[in-house]
């Protein structure tokens, strides 16, 4: 019947293509949807706004628009080096690592204005950018100095054509592609398009750069002035007389791939990536519901700084129109401003900012204003155009909305210290005498904010969703600043509006923008209309709707057949996308073992595996699990399989022990995660306080915070584990296979832990829970314990912190020796391989392969660029940690307390020593404002003869060594 059924469709299917192409013969395009990607704009809208510190620095310097007529190179020999690094010269350039300082000594003869131009070559690193500080004469001065992006270079196809498989395009990997590069230092936020001044007087000074991320190549360092860009309409009078306009046929140019045109296409990051349009048959390449990578960036192509170069084939010299076939519909109200240059070289002041507006389908972008396109000039043969992220004319509602944000979380922050988080109505608090300027503060935040709230509504010519947070705020400001007593009654929203404020800072500052081609013709031609007409709409939908009945859709991959290795995931879509690329781009080509990659829930995997029908190897499963299969013999003990000595040297020890059942492994840890600390730098600093690094140090710091007003943040449940093994103890008893036949919480050391957790809720009544980042980002709880993974959180989401705030190691607790045991318990997510499968030598294959460290580090830059940075990979493989792009400092954090993480064996029963632990930490914390609860030794101590119950019973079951036994009595 099904079969019947399947038939019809096709057969109906097939015969509506006809009746709709008939239709197509007869009904044209739509309108050409051409729209002006620049408008007339002033140099100042372009090129007048800078960041208020570097503003206020060209002030004080007395700049007045002259620049030194000086070059002055810099010897690069003669550098010194501090702290860790190192450094080399070859052939005349300076090899720098990634840590540590370099410093020169620079004479100058001319006192003036200097920019500094910089000639450099990316050395193998990871796949993030080259991150720097710049010191002059030991000094920063101004924030853009502390970071100077360098970018690398990646071809974005490798290289090679873009591989098919059954008609899917699979999407190759950028390979990155190491170019001398000269670029002046300047704003790597994009808010300055002019390259940094830096006033020098006539002597002699010191440049130093500090390694913040990457090792760079430089091969020279000059400070001279940047060529002036000058308007079009001074530019093209004399281009005019040296080329001729362009009259004749369009030519088009792929965005995404090259082609007889395109001749290679370059990008700053492997996070821009191509992708597959389905809305629009006029994208090319076009398929109604196979893979064709038609079209390149989007939200992947939205961070400032970010660029994409294509090189192109050229048949005549001469002056074109450029067009750009593209969608930006993500950001409505906002454009999506680019800056281009043409071989190299920003043309003319207007292409400085090019702002492409929100629209919802596909239109052609043209370079020009009313009236008038705007010409570019280009040479027979190879040329380069590009279009980098720039943030155009929203640089000042930015910068102000940041500036305002730092003032009144300052204020905030003030304000709490004196009334707490929960002030009492019927105090007077006084805070306009114990905070000086307080209602003149807001008063000037209320003004600031009005003018950016006005700035935006003539950029966008509405007051829309992205005028409402700041006007909202900007509201708040003014009527505090005429009653600034009434914040007792508003200071949640205060605190609600200042964390929108910071919000609004991430998201406006992202400039996503889709290219499917790029267009060179003669001014005012008629170009490809850029939307299909109704019909040819219609029949797209067609097919896609009727493509539904038999192209399934959930099937990841095609080889379906029983000859398929079928590998189970139980993670994300977009994760499992990245896999199956990996899949068919090396896999599958290398072993030629088909696999077969099914998204399916992680609690199908064992009913279907004892139904007969689970799978051969199943991929993201959290060690819980595993361990549950294990108990059932469900799972292959994989340290007995060849080359698993070679795979488990990648890991630290913890990580495996997490996996290890009665002296087996049944798992491979993908991710391994733990706890950290995270503190804000600014607020201890203000405090006069060091990061703690033991737990009393840290009980000084809780009392200091007390005394501000503000307040710590800990996971209990969560960090008890960890405290337990500090103080020298284990959750269970036994060794061996008898590992978890008792609980080890009676122990005096668990007990001590206990003990010490609980006084932080009892003796300084923390809060039991809290959204820590949220509080965090406002200072409310300037330090706090929670799992590292927060950073990327942080980083992504918190923009308006960013520099405020680091993480460490735990703290800890001191041996007699004086060092400090800071040990932190970890938990994996694994992949396994079913002992019923019948392909367990291919099964075995494929594991080594997903968890060797180029596949694990290709899928981890893949997910970040897809998802982004708050996606960044938490690896269990330490060789691929170390090519993730975190930060110098960050990093060796991170591996110091890697270095202390412990893993803790999954046991039959386990899963009552979390719920004892929870259930024992409410009772002795439980405080209803006279009498606190039970004894923290007494609360532990009954609740552990509940664990001890369950863990005797699920031994029984699995036919293990229990309580009972070892001629003890069995708890009933």
């Amino acid at each position: 019947m099904r079969s019947k059924r399947m038939i019809m469709v096709k057969r109906m299917f097939a015969f509506s293509i006809p009746i709709i192409a008939a239709f197509l013969l007869f009904m044209p395009a739509q309108g050409p949807g051409n729209v002006r990607a620049v408008s007339a704009m002033m140099p100042e809208d372009n090129q007048g706004y800078v960041e208020e510190s570097y503003r206020q620095y060209l002030a004080d310097q007395g700049y007045a628009g002259t620049m030194a007529s000086s070059e002055i190179k810099v010897d690069l020999g003669s550098y010194r080096t501090s702290g860790d690094m190192q450094a080399r010269m070859d052939n005349g350039s300076v090899i720098i690592g990634d840590s540590g300082t370099l410093t020169w000594n620079v004479s100058v003869q001319e006192a003036g204005f200097y920019n500094i131009a910089v000639k450099y070559l990316p050395v193998k690193g990871t796949n993030s950018k080259i991150e720097r500080k710049l010191t002059i004469d030991g000094q920063s001065l101004f924030k853009g100095m502390d970071q100077l992006i360098f970018n690398r270079i990646w071809d974005n196809s490798g290289g090679k054509p873009i591989a098919e498989k059954d008609g899917n395009e699979i999407r190759p990997e950028a390979v990155e592609k190491p170019e001398w590069k000269t670029v002046y230092l300047n704003d790597s936020q994009k808010r300055s398009l002019e390259p940094y001044k830096f006033y020098l007087s006539a002597g002699k000074h010191t440049l130093t750069l500090e390694s913040v991320k990457e090792p760079l190549e430089i091969g020279d360092i000059t400070l001279k002035a940047a060529p002036e860009i000058k308007p079009y309409a001074e530019v093209i009078q004399e281009w005019k007389k040296e080329y001729k306009v362009y009259d004749k046929a369009n030519l088009v140019y792929q965005a995404e791939r090259t082609d007889r045109n395109t001749l290679n296409i370059e990008k700053s990051s492997v996070d821009i990536v191509m992708s597959t349009d389905y809305s629009n048959p006029n994208t090319v390449p076009y398929h109604p519901y196979k893979i064709k990578l038609n079209t390149i960036g989007g939200p992947n192509w939205r961070t400032p700084g970010d660029y994409i170069q294509w090189r192109m084939n050229v048949p005549e010299e001469g002056l074109y129109s450029l067009s750009f076939r593209g969608e930006q519909n993500t950001n409505r109200g906002v454009m999506s401003y680019r800056q281009l240059k043409v071989n190299g070289e920003v043309p003319f002041l207007e292409a400085a900012a090019i702002p492409f507006g929100f629209h919802t389908g596909f239109v052609n972008y043209v370079l020009g204003k009313p009236g008038e396109d705007y010409l570019i000039p280009l040479k027979q043969g190879e040329n380069t155009i590009s279009l980098e992220v720039v943030l155009g004319r929203f640089a000042m509602p930015l910068s102000e909305v940041e500036q305002s944000v730092l003032v009144l979380n300052e204020l905030y922050r003030k304000t709490v210290q004196i009334t707490g988080l929960a002030p009492d109505k019927y105090i007077d608090y006084e805070i306009t005498k114990k905070i000086p300027d307080y209602a003149e503060t807001f008063r000037a935040e209320s003004d600031r904010l009005k003018k950016v709230v006005d700035e935006l509504v003539r950029i966008t010519g509405e007051k829309g969703e992205k005028t409402a947070i700041i006007g909202k705020m900007q509201v708040q400001a003014e009527q505090l600043s005429r009653k600034p007593e009434s914040v007792i009654y508003e200071l949640h929203t205060l605190e609600n509006n200042i964390s929108s404020m910071g919000s609004w800072i991430s998201s406006i500052s992202e400039m996503p923008l889709l290219l499917d081609s790029f267009a060179l013709s003669a001014p005012g031609a008629e170009l490809p209309s850029p939307k299909p007409n109704v019909f040819v709409r219609g029949y797209n939908s067609t097919v896609r709707f009727l493509s539904t009945f038999f192209v399934d859709q959930t099937q990841l991959s095609d080889a379906s057949s029983g000859k398929a290795l079928k590998v189970w995931f139980s993670a994300g879509r977009d994760q499992a996308q990245i896999i199956k690329n990996l899949i068919d781009q090396s896999f599958t080509p290398e072993s030629n073992i088909a696999v077969d990659l099914q998204l399916i829930p992680e609690d199908v995997i064992l009913p279907a595996t004892l139904a007969g029908n689970g799978p051969d190897v199943a991929l993201a499963i959290p060690q819980a699990t595993v361990v549950n299969f294990a108990m059932r013999n469900a799972l292959v003990d994989l340290s007995k399989l060849d080359g698993f000595n070679e795979i488990g040297a990648k890991f630290a020890d913890s990580a495996l022990k997490t996996v290890t059942y009665q002296n087996g492994i049944y798992g491979l840890p993908e991710q391994q995660t733990f706890m950290m600390m995270f503190y804000r730098e600014d607020i201890l600093e203000q405090l006069g306080l060091e990061p703690p690094k033991t737990w009393d140090d840290l009980e000084n710091v809780i009392s200091v915070l007390h005394a501000h007003q503000y307040d710590f943040y800990v996971n209990a449940q969560g960090l008890y584990p960890s405290l337990v093994y500090q103080y020298g103890g284990d959750l269970y008893q036994g060794s061996g296979n008898d590992y978890g036949i008792r609980s080890g919480l009676t122990d005096e050391s668990a007990m001590n832990a206990f003990k010490r957790l609980t006084s932080f809720f009892t003796s300084y009544r923390l809060p039991v829970s809290a959204d820590f980042p949220n509080r965090f980002r406002s200072s409310e709880m300037p330090i706090g314990i929670a799992p590292y993974t927060t950073f990327n959180q942080l980083a992504v989401f918190a923009p308006e912190i960013r520099g405020l705030w680091s993480f460490a190691p735990l703290p800890g607790v001191k041996n007699p020796d004086g060092s400090i045991n800071r040990s932190a318990v970890s938990e994996t997510v694994d992949s396994i391989m079913m002992s019923s499968s019948k392909k367990q030598k291919e099964a075995w294959e494929f594991l080594k392969w997903w968890m060797d460290t180029d596949t694990q580090t290709r899928y981890a830059n893949a997910l970040e660029a897809v998802m982004g940075a708050a996606a960044r990979y938490p690896t269990a493989n330490l060789e691929v940690l170390k090519q993730l792009p975190w930060s110098t400092q960050d990093s060796q954090e991170l591996m110091k307390q890697f270095q202390e993480t412990v893993g803790m064996p999954e046991v039959p029963g386990g899963y009552m020593t979390a719920r004892a632990i929870d259930y024992a930490f409410r009772a002795v914390v439980t405080w209803d404002g006279v009498t606190s609860g039970v004894n923290p030794r007494e609360a532990l101590f009954m609740h552990v003869k509940q664990i001890d119950k369950e863990l005797a019973k699920k031994r029984k079951e699995f036919h293990l060594s229990s309580i009972q036994n070892e001629g003890k009595e069995e708890y009933r």
